[in-house]
Protein backbone atom coordinates (compact mmCIF):
# COMPACT_ATOMS: atom_id res chain seq x y z
CA UNK A 1 0.00 0.00 0.00
CA UNK A 2 1.25 3.63 -0.42
CA UNK A 3 2.36 5.20 2.32
CA UNK A 4 1.10 8.58 1.37
CA UNK A 5 -2.71 6.98 1.28
CA UNK A 6 -2.23 6.86 5.30
CA UNK A 7 -0.83 9.97 6.13
CA UNK A 8 -0.77 13.96 5.62
CA UNK A 9 0.68 13.67 2.21
CA UNK A 10 -2.84 12.30 0.84
CA UNK A 11 -4.36 15.88 2.07
CA UNK A 12 -1.46 17.43 0.32
CA UNK A 13 -1.51 15.95 -2.83
CA UNK A 14 -5.30 16.35 -2.99
CA UNK A 15 -4.94 20.13 -2.09
CA UNK A 16 -6.75 19.98 0.61
CA UNK A 17 -4.53 21.42 3.16
CA UNK A 18 -5.62 24.11 5.28
CA UNK A 19 -2.19 25.04 6.74
CA UNK A 20 -3.48 24.45 10.32
CA UNK A 21 -0.52 22.90 11.59
CA UNK A 22 -2.12 20.66 13.82
CA UNK A 23 -1.08 17.12 12.25
CA UNK A 24 2.29 18.67 13.62
CA UNK A 25 1.35 18.66 16.96
CA UNK A 26 -0.06 15.25 16.94
CA UNK A 27 2.23 13.64 15.35
CA UNK A 28 4.37 10.73 17.63
CA UNK A 29 7.44 11.19 16.51
CA UNK A 30 8.12 14.69 15.45
CA UNK A 31 8.40 13.91 11.76
CA UNK A 32 6.19 16.38 10.29
CA UNK A 33 7.16 20.33 9.64
CA UNK A 34 5.57 22.76 7.61
CA UNK A 35 7.46 25.01 4.40
CA UNK A 36 6.14 27.27 1.86
CA UNK A 37 5.11 25.94 -1.42
CA UNK A 38 3.14 27.67 -3.93
CA UNK A 39 2.60 30.67 -1.56
CA UNK A 40 1.26 28.47 1.48
CA UNK A 41 2.72 26.23 4.13
CA UNK A 42 2.13 22.55 3.80
CA UNK A 43 3.80 20.09 6.14
CA UNK A 44 6.48 17.95 4.59
CA UNK A 45 7.10 14.21 6.22
CA UNK A 46 10.60 12.75 7.31
CA UNK A 47 9.88 9.05 5.94
CA UNK A 48 13.11 8.13 7.74
CA UNK A 49 11.11 8.73 11.00
CA UNK A 50 7.45 8.24 10.29
CA UNK A 51 6.06 4.96 11.90
CA UNK A 52 2.90 5.12 9.62
CA UNK A 53 0.27 5.93 12.26
CA UNK A 54 -2.17 7.78 10.51
CA UNK A 55 -2.69 10.09 13.20
CA UNK A 56 -1.89 13.10 11.04
CA UNK A 57 -4.61 11.83 8.33
CA UNK A 58 -7.72 11.11 11.41
CA UNK A 59 -7.10 14.31 12.84
CA UNK A 60 -6.59 17.03 9.49
CA UNK A 61 -9.55 18.63 8.70
CA UNK A 62 -9.16 19.37 4.79
CA UNK A 63 -9.16 16.14 4.59
CA UNK A 64 -11.84 14.40 7.21
CA UNK A 65 -14.80 17.07 8.50
CA UNK A 66 -18.35 16.71 9.33
CA UNK A 67 -21.12 19.34 9.08
CA UNK A 68 -24.56 18.89 10.91
CA UNK A 69 -26.79 21.27 9.56
CA UNK A 70 -29.44 20.76 12.47
CA UNK A 71 -27.05 22.82 14.96
CA UNK A 72 -27.95 25.48 13.24
CA UNK A 73 -31.67 25.78 14.59
CA UNK A 74 -32.52 27.54 17.64
CA UNK A 75 -29.09 29.21 17.99
CA UNK A 76 -29.17 32.69 21.01
CA UNK A 77 -27.68 35.26 18.40
CA UNK A 78 -26.89 38.75 19.58
CA UNK A 79 -25.39 42.00 17.94
CA UNK A 80 -22.83 43.38 20.23
CA UNK A 81 -20.05 45.99 20.67
CA UNK A 82 -17.37 46.41 23.07
CA UNK A 83 -17.75 49.16 25.66
CA UNK A 84 -13.79 49.76 25.80
CA UNK A 85 -13.51 52.35 23.59
CA UNK A 86 -9.53 52.21 23.03
CA UNK A 87 -10.37 47.89 22.52
CA UNK A 88 -13.23 49.04 20.08
CA UNK A 89 -10.75 51.32 18.09
CA UNK A 90 -8.30 48.90 17.22
CA UNK A 91 -10.52 46.06 16.42
CA UNK A 92 -11.79 44.83 13.06
CA UNK A 93 -15.02 45.06 14.30
CA UNK A 94 -16.96 44.77 17.82
CA UNK A 95 -13.84 43.85 19.23
CA UNK A 96 -15.97 40.26 20.77
CA UNK A 97 -13.06 38.07 20.88
CA UNK A 98 -10.35 40.62 22.24
CA UNK A 99 -12.54 41.99 24.99
CA UNK A 100 -13.84 38.55 26.32
CA UNK A 101 -10.38 37.04 26.50
CA UNK A 102 -9.49 39.96 28.75
CA UNK A 103 -11.97 39.20 30.90
CA UNK A 104 -11.57 35.56 31.17
CA UNK A 105 -8.11 35.90 32.10
CA UNK A 106 -8.02 39.04 34.18
CA UNK A 107 -10.55 37.13 36.33
CA UNK A 108 -8.63 33.56 36.35
CA UNK A 109 -11.40 32.11 34.43
CA UNK A 110 -9.24 30.66 32.11
CA UNK A 111 -5.40 30.47 32.36
CA UNK A 112 -4.14 31.16 28.37
CA UNK A 113 -5.42 31.79 25.36
CA UNK A 114 -3.90 31.09 21.83
CA UNK A 115 -3.91 34.05 19.63
CA UNK A 116 -1.80 35.84 16.86
CA UNK A 117 0.66 38.30 17.94
CA UNK A 118 2.17 39.61 14.13
CA UNK A 119 1.20 41.24 11.09
CA UNK A 120 4.66 39.98 9.43
CA UNK A 121 3.70 37.81 6.97
CA UNK A 122 7.13 37.04 5.63
CA UNK A 123 7.00 34.03 8.00
CA UNK A 124 4.16 31.57 8.37
CA UNK A 125 1.40 32.93 11.04
CA UNK A 126 0.96 31.02 14.22
CA UNK A 127 -0.87 31.43 17.04
CA UNK A 128 1.07 32.20 20.79
CA UNK A 129 -0.13 31.45 24.55
CA UNK A 130 -1.30 34.78 25.65
CA UNK A 131 -1.97 35.18 29.53
CA UNK A 132 -1.30 39.22 30.15
CA UNK A 133 -3.29 42.24 29.37
CA UNK A 134 -1.13 44.53 27.71
CA UNK A 135 -0.19 42.43 24.75
CA UNK A 136 -4.00 41.62 23.82
CA UNK A 137 -4.20 44.82 21.27
CA UNK A 138 -1.55 43.66 19.63
CA UNK A 139 -3.71 40.52 18.86
CA UNK A 140 -6.32 42.79 17.47
CA UNK A 141 -7.47 42.65 13.82
CA UNK A 142 -8.29 40.20 10.75
CA UNK A 143 -5.52 38.18 9.50
CA UNK A 144 -7.09 36.25 6.55
CA UNK A 145 -4.27 33.90 5.96
CA UNK A 146 -3.66 30.78 7.36
CA UNK A 147 -2.62 30.14 10.80
CA UNK A 148 -1.08 27.85 12.71
CA UNK A 149 -2.52 25.81 15.51
CA UNK A 150 0.36 23.98 16.56
CA UNK A 151 1.49 25.29 19.27
CA UNK A 152 -2.05 25.60 20.70
CA UNK A 153 -3.14 22.08 19.97
CA UNK A 154 0.20 20.88 21.26
CA UNK A 155 -0.28 22.65 24.86
CA UNK A 156 -3.86 21.54 24.73
CA UNK A 157 -3.37 17.88 24.60
CA UNK A 158 -0.20 18.20 26.89
CA UNK A 159 -2.31 20.14 29.62
CA UNK A 160 -5.65 18.31 30.17
CA UNK A 161 -5.70 20.32 33.73
CA UNK A 162 -5.28 23.90 31.92
CA UNK A 163 -8.46 26.06 31.15
CA UNK A 164 -7.80 27.36 27.48
CA UNK A 165 -9.43 29.60 24.91
CA UNK A 166 -8.68 28.55 21.31
CA UNK A 167 -9.36 30.78 18.81
CA UNK A 168 -9.77 30.20 15.23
CA UNK A 169 -11.16 29.82 11.75
CA UNK A 170 -13.96 26.63 10.96
CA UNK A 171 -11.30 24.45 9.61
CA UNK A 172 -8.59 24.69 12.74
CA UNK A 173 -11.91 23.95 15.19
CA UNK A 174 -12.88 21.14 13.42
CA UNK A 175 -9.06 20.01 13.09
CA UNK A 176 -9.13 20.93 17.03
CA UNK A 177 -11.97 18.01 17.80
CA UNK A 178 -10.46 15.69 15.34
CA UNK A 179 -7.26 16.04 17.84
CA UNK A 180 -9.10 15.77 21.01
CA UNK A 181 -11.35 12.64 19.82
CA UNK A 182 -8.00 10.96 18.32
CA UNK A 183 -6.41 11.39 22.38
CA UNK A 184 -9.79 10.13 23.59
CA UNK A 185 -10.48 13.86 25.25
CA UNK A 186 -13.84 15.99 26.02
CA UNK A 187 -13.91 19.49 25.37
CA UNK A 188 -14.22 20.24 29.24
CA UNK A 189 -11.73 22.93 30.18
CA UNK A 190 -11.58 24.50 26.19
CA UNK A 191 -13.52 27.58 25.50
CA UNK A 192 -13.77 27.44 21.45
CA UNK A 193 -14.35 31.06 19.64
CA UNK A 194 -15.20 30.46 16.49
CA UNK A 195 -14.71 33.33 13.66
CA UNK A 196 -16.70 33.71 10.38
CA UNK A 197 -15.05 32.74 7.67
CA UNK A 198 -15.58 33.15 3.93
CA UNK A 199 -12.51 31.91 2.45
CA UNK A 200 -8.84 32.12 3.82
CA UNK A 201 -6.23 33.71 1.49
CA UNK A 202 -2.49 31.94 0.93
CA UNK A 203 0.87 34.21 1.11
CA UNK A 204 0.40 35.07 -2.89
CA UNK A 205 -2.10 37.90 -1.45
CA UNK A 206 0.82 39.24 0.65
CA UNK A 207 3.49 39.16 -2.09
CA UNK A 208 0.94 40.82 -4.88
CA UNK A 209 0.56 43.67 -2.69
CA UNK A 210 4.26 44.37 -1.68
CA UNK A 211 4.65 44.53 -5.61
CA UNK A 212 1.35 46.79 -6.25
CA UNK A 213 3.20 50.05 -6.66
CA UNK A 214 7.69 50.60 -6.08
CA UNK A 215 7.11 51.02 -2.24
CA UNK A 216 10.11 52.99 -1.12
CA UNK A 217 10.71 50.84 1.94
CA UNK A 218 10.38 47.06 3.14
CA UNK A 219 6.97 46.23 4.31
CA UNK A 220 6.96 45.55 8.12
CA UNK A 221 3.35 45.14 8.91
CA UNK A 222 0.24 44.70 6.84
CA UNK A 223 -3.23 45.09 8.43
CA UNK A 224 -6.29 43.76 5.64
CA UNK A 225 -8.56 45.68 8.18
CA UNK A 226 -8.03 48.52 9.46
CA UNK A 227 -10.26 51.37 10.97
CA UNK A 228 -7.44 54.06 10.48
CA UNK A 229 -8.09 53.21 7.00
CA UNK A 230 -11.40 54.78 6.45
CA UNK A 231 -13.34 53.65 9.48
CA UNK A 232 -15.58 50.73 9.87
CA UNK A 233 -15.51 47.81 8.12
CA UNK A 234 -11.82 48.90 7.45
CA UNK A 235 -9.42 49.22 4.57
CA UNK A 236 -5.84 47.94 3.81
CA UNK A 237 -2.98 49.65 6.17
CA UNK A 238 0.51 49.20 5.18
CA UNK A 239 3.50 50.05 7.08
CA UNK A 240 6.93 50.07 5.99
CA UNK A 241 10.23 50.05 7.96
CA UNK A 242 11.02 53.90 7.21
CA UNK A 243 7.98 54.50 9.49
CA UNK A 244 5.54 55.45 6.67
CA UNK A 245 2.74 54.18 5.62
CA UNK A 246 -0.28 54.20 2.95
CA UNK A 247 -4.02 53.29 3.05
CA UNK A 248 -5.39 50.99 0.41
CA UNK A 249 -9.29 50.44 -0.62
CA UNK A 250 -10.49 46.71 0.47
CA UNK A 251 -11.43 46.92 -3.04
CA UNK A 252 -7.35 45.92 -3.63
CA UNK A 253 -8.11 43.00 -1.78
CA UNK A 254 -11.31 41.96 -2.88
CA UNK A 255 -10.51 42.18 -6.29
CA UNK A 256 -7.30 39.56 -6.39
CA UNK A 257 -9.24 37.27 -3.72
CA UNK A 258 -9.76 34.60 -6.28
CA UNK A 259 -6.21 34.11 -7.64
CA UNK A 260 -5.21 34.22 -3.78
CA UNK A 261 -8.03 31.87 -1.89
CA UNK A 262 -6.92 28.36 -0.66
CA UNK A 263 -8.32 25.55 -2.25
CA UNK A 264 -9.92 23.64 0.14
CA UNK A 265 -11.52 27.00 0.87
CA UNK A 266 -13.59 25.84 -2.52
CA UNK A 267 -15.21 23.09 -0.92
CA UNK A 268 -15.74 24.44 2.83
CA UNK A 269 -19.30 24.57 4.07
CA UNK A 270 -18.62 26.19 7.80
CA UNK A 271 -18.58 29.88 7.19
CA UNK A 272 -20.31 29.88 10.66
CA UNK A 273 -18.16 27.61 12.31
CA UNK A 274 -20.44 25.33 13.77
CA UNK A 275 -18.33 23.39 16.20
CA UNK A 276 -17.34 26.67 17.77
CA UNK A 277 -18.66 27.54 21.76
CA UNK A 278 -19.63 30.99 20.49
CA UNK A 279 -19.28 32.15 17.10
CA UNK A 280 -18.50 35.61 16.03
CA UNK A 281 -18.06 37.94 12.72
CA UNK A 282 -19.18 40.83 11.08
CA UNK A 283 -22.39 42.71 11.66
CA UNK A 284 -23.79 43.24 8.15
CA UNK A 285 -27.38 43.19 9.22
CA UNK A 286 -27.70 46.90 9.26
CA UNK A 287 -29.48 46.10 12.81
CA UNK A 288 -27.80 47.71 15.64
CA UNK A 289 -24.84 48.23 13.52
CA UNK A 290 -22.76 50.85 14.09
CA UNK A 291 -20.35 52.91 12.19
CA UNK A 292 -17.39 52.09 14.90
CA UNK A 293 -17.61 48.54 13.84
CA UNK A 294 -20.05 45.85 16.09
CA UNK A 295 -20.18 41.99 16.10
CA UNK A 296 -22.33 39.27 15.18
CA UNK A 297 -22.43 36.72 18.33
CA UNK A 298 -23.86 32.86 17.76
CA UNK A 299 -23.64 31.10 21.14
CA UNK A 300 -24.14 27.45 20.83
CA UNK A 301 -23.13 25.25 23.72
CA UNK A 302 -23.91 25.73 27.34
CA UNK A 303 -19.89 26.21 28.18
CA UNK A 304 -20.61 29.71 25.28
CA UNK A 305 -23.76 30.20 26.98
CA UNK A 306 -21.78 30.34 30.43
CA UNK A 307 -18.41 32.32 29.05
CA UNK A 308 -21.19 34.94 27.53
CA UNK A 309 -23.21 35.35 30.74
CA UNK A 310 -20.06 36.36 32.46
CA UNK A 311 -18.65 38.78 30.25
CA UNK A 312 -21.56 40.08 28.79
CA UNK A 313 -21.30 43.64 30.92
CA UNK A 314 -18.64 44.25 28.76
CA UNK A 315 -20.58 45.09 25.81
CA UNK A 316 -23.65 46.59 25.02
CA UNK A 317 -25.53 43.64 23.20
CA UNK A 318 -29.05 43.52 21.20
CA UNK A 319 -30.53 40.45 20.48
CA UNK A 320 -30.32 39.05 16.92
CA UNK A 321 -31.76 36.25 14.69
CA UNK A 322 -29.66 33.76 13.44
CA UNK A 323 -31.52 34.07 9.85
CA UNK A 324 -30.70 37.32 9.95
CA UNK A 325 -26.85 37.06 10.13
CA UNK A 326 -27.18 33.66 7.78
CA UNK A 327 -28.63 36.25 5.15
CA UNK A 328 -25.89 39.22 5.85
CA UNK A 329 -22.98 36.59 5.15
CA UNK A 330 -24.94 35.50 2.04
CA UNK A 331 -24.88 31.52 2.80
CA UNK A 332 -27.70 31.21 0.50
CA UNK A 333 -25.64 32.98 -2.32
CA UNK A 334 -22.58 30.90 -1.10
CA UNK A 335 -24.61 27.52 -1.71
CA UNK A 336 -26.01 28.64 -5.00
CA UNK A 337 -22.58 29.11 -6.47
CA UNK A 338 -20.96 26.19 -4.49
CA UNK A 339 -23.56 24.30 -3.23
CA UNK A 340 -22.94 21.14 -5.44
CA UNK A 341 -19.19 20.80 -5.14
CA UNK A 342 -19.11 21.41 -1.87
CA UNK A 343 -22.15 19.26 -0.83
CA UNK A 344 -20.36 16.19 -2.43
CA UNK A 345 -17.24 16.91 -0.37
CA UNK A 346 -19.13 16.96 2.66
CA UNK A 347 -21.17 13.75 2.05
CA UNK A 348 -17.80 11.99 1.16
CA UNK A 349 -15.75 13.13 4.01
CA UNK A 350 -14.31 9.96 4.43
CA UNK A 351 -11.51 10.31 1.85
CA UNK A 352 -11.84 9.47 -1.69
CA UNK A 353 -9.38 10.68 -4.62
CA UNK A 354 -10.18 14.16 -6.01
CA UNK A 355 -10.16 15.10 -9.31
CA UNK A 356 -10.51 18.81 -9.91
CA UNK A 357 -11.44 19.01 -5.94
CA UNK A 358 -14.47 16.79 -6.62
CA UNK A 359 -14.63 13.76 -5.12
CA UNK A 360 -15.34 11.26 -8.31
CA UNK A 361 -16.22 8.03 -6.45
CA UNK A 362 -19.25 9.00 -4.42
CA UNK A 363 -20.82 5.64 -3.94
CA UNK A 364 -23.85 5.78 -2.46
CA UNK A 365 -24.17 9.60 -3.13
CA UNK A 366 -23.68 9.50 -7.09
CA UNK A 367 -21.63 10.23 -9.34
CA UNK A 368 -19.34 13.45 -9.90
CA UNK A 369 -21.46 14.10 -13.00
CA UNK A 370 -25.01 13.45 -10.90
CA UNK A 371 -23.64 15.67 -7.97
CA UNK A 372 -21.52 18.27 -9.76
CA UNK A 373 -22.68 18.90 -13.01
CA UNK A 374 -20.83 19.57 -15.92
CA UNK A 375 -21.36 23.49 -15.70
CA UNK A 376 -19.88 23.46 -11.88
CA UNK A 377 -16.78 21.43 -12.80
CA UNK A 378 -15.88 24.02 -15.55
CA UNK A 379 -16.31 26.52 -13.47
CA UNK A 380 -14.22 24.86 -10.86
CA UNK A 381 -11.55 24.05 -13.16
CA UNK A 382 -11.77 27.88 -14.35
CA UNK A 383 -11.37 28.55 -10.36
CA UNK A 384 -8.42 26.06 -9.86
CA UNK A 385 -6.56 27.80 -13.10
CA UNK A 386 -6.75 31.26 -11.90
CA UNK A 387 -5.52 30.45 -8.34
CA UNK A 388 -2.54 28.55 -10.20
CA UNK A 389 -1.82 32.19 -11.34
CA UNK A 390 -1.20 33.60 -7.66
CA UNK A 391 0.71 30.47 -6.99
CA UNK A 392 3.10 31.59 -9.81
CA UNK A 393 2.87 34.53 -8.79
CA UNK A 394 1.56 35.90 -12.46
CA UNK A 395 0.75 39.31 -10.71
CA UNK A 396 0.85 40.91 -14.64
CA UNK A 397 -2.05 38.74 -15.11
CA UNK A 398 -3.65 38.89 -11.84
CA UNK A 399 -3.44 42.75 -12.66
CA UNK A 400 -4.71 42.53 -16.30
CA UNK A 401 -7.86 40.83 -14.70
CA UNK A 402 -8.17 43.74 -12.46
CA UNK A 403 -8.04 46.08 -14.85
CA UNK A 404 -10.44 44.28 -16.70
CA UNK A 405 -12.93 43.59 -13.70
CA UNK A 406 -12.71 47.06 -13.27
CA UNK A 407 -13.38 48.48 -16.40
CA UNK A 408 -16.62 46.29 -16.66
CA UNK A 409 -17.49 47.74 -13.26
CA UNK A 410 -17.14 51.11 -14.60
CA UNK A 411 -18.87 50.35 -17.97
CA UNK A 412 -21.96 48.89 -15.98
CA UNK A 413 -22.46 52.04 -13.75
CA UNK A 414 -22.55 54.11 -16.80
CA UNK A 415 -25.38 51.79 -18.64
CA UNK A 416 -27.34 52.36 -15.81
CA UNK A 417 -26.51 56.04 -15.64
CA UNK A 418 -27.65 56.58 -19.23
CA UNK A 419 -30.51 54.12 -18.55
CA UNK A 420 -31.84 56.12 -15.79
CA UNK A 421 -31.55 59.48 -17.88
CA UNK A 422 -33.69 58.22 -20.68
CA UNK A 423 -36.36 56.97 -17.74
CA UNK A 424 -36.43 60.54 -16.54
Amino acid sequence: MDKKTQNIDRTTDDGLCTSCGICVAVCPVSCICFKRRNETYLPIIDYDKCIQCGKCLRTCPGYLYTYDTKREKKLVCFSVQAKDKKLLKHASSGGVVTAMVRKLLRDGQYHTAFLVLDYDYENQLETKPVCEEDILYRTQQSRYLPVSQEKAVRFILENSDKKVIFVGTGCAVHGLCNALKEAGRSRENILILGLFCDQTMTYSIYEYLKRLKPWNSPVKALHFRDKRAGGWPGNIRMEFQNGMYVHLSANERMMVKEFCKQKRCLYCMDKLNVEADLSVGDNYTEKNDSAEGSSSLIIRTASGQKAWKYCQEEFFMFRAEYQNIASSQHLEKKFENQWMNNLVFAEAHSGRQVEYGVPYDLEPFGTADDKAGSSNRERLKKQLRKQCLGESRSYGRIRWYRTMKLARMKLGGLLIVLHLRRKS
